[in-house]
């Protein structure tokens, strides 16, 4: 309880940082709802569902969302806020207590990944829920890669937003109607691609896309697991070099927001090149919208599957 106390008068002693712990501010003039969100990605899809509405803005940009913690001036963002956006609380397991730590506030909390076909961890599929476990833990949260489901979490945040603004309801539907549109036809036009090629297997940094491996019939293989801050065992890159030779891949995908040391070691043992690939984990900083994003990524992939 005391630790309560002390968070919240710490919140309140750093008001005057409330601005400088949110990035992306489209306006400096508050308007409509004041959304706070966790990271790019949901950032980027609130934007799309909330258009011109209201001020959406995000307190994490610089680094990978995997081990992130909130500083005290982002809680005090939070608390000010009308709606927390967040993706999972899993992913993001410092919001686990945000109901009892905004409890005498009047931000609304949305997870924005709530309601969608999850995935379960490869290796956790076959584990039982126990008691005191939260079962989301055991499915994979980097549904934000797939552009389909992309478009299912634009929905569920235009539905819940517009439970907390109903006179402005039926925008949102719209916005997030033609965001998953988008989306849809994009995943459409990379199925067709991906479907020619031969080659299907890829490496990456950690095991963020497993949803695009599924939805496209692909194979995944990560040098780390579901979070990118673990570094593999000798075991593990042994099993990496062997899996790489045996699938003639001529690609390690490093990512921007972790060291390439692994994907370096592995691609010196085995001939291997290492090029970029973005989880989209951070802000990328450009002019491009988030499905123009989300296809730069996907062809990286089609394009080394093509040349091999």
């Amino acid at each position: 309880m005391k630790k309560r106390y002390y968070l919240m008068a710490l919140m309140s002693l750093l008001g005057i940082f409330l601005l400088m712990g949110c990035q992306k501010a489209p306006s400096q003039k508050t308007k409509g709802l004041s959304i706070v969100t966790s990271f790019y990605p949901i950032y980027a899809i609130t934007q799309e569902v909330a258009g011109d509405l209201n001020d959406v803005r995000m307190i994490h940009s610089s680094q990978g969302i995997h081990g992130f913690e909130p500083s005290p001036g982002d809680l005090t963002a939070i608390g000010k806020a009308d709606v927390f956006v967040y993706h999972s609380r899993t992913l993001e397991s410092w919001t686990k207590n945000f109901k009892e730590v905004f409890k005498d506030e009047k931000v609304k909390l949305l997870e924005a990944s709530e309601g969608l076909p999850l995935q379960k961890v490869e290796g956790l599929e076959d584990v039982k829920v126990m008691k005191g476990m939260d079962k989301k833990a055991l499915y994979d949260p980097h549904t934000w890669l797939d552009p389909v489901l992309a478009g299912k979490e634009a929905k569920h945040i235009a539905s819940e937003l517009g439970k907390i603004d109903p006179k402005n309801k039926a925008t949102y539907q719209k916005n997030a109607e033609a965001f998953a549109n988008k989306a849809d036809q994009l995943s459409a036009k990379m199925a067709k691609r991906f479907s020619k090629t031969k080659a299907k297997t890829f490496v990456t940094q950690h095991t963020a896309f497993a949803y695009v491996a599924s939805r496209y019939g692909l194979k995944q293989l990560g040098l780390a697991g579901i979070s990118d801050d673990i570094e593999p065992n000798s075991r593990r890159m042994g099993e990496l070099t062997d899996f790489v030779k045996e699938n003639k891949v001529k690609t390690i995908f490093a990512e921007p927001q972790t060291s390439p040391k692994s994907a370096k070691t592995l691609a010196h043992a085995t001939g291997a090149k290492v090029k970029r690939l973005d989880p989209l984990e951070r802000d990328p900083e450009n002019k491009k919208s988030y499905l123009e994003n989300l296809q730069s990524n996907l062809e990286v992939i089609a394009q080394d599957l093509e040349e091999r």
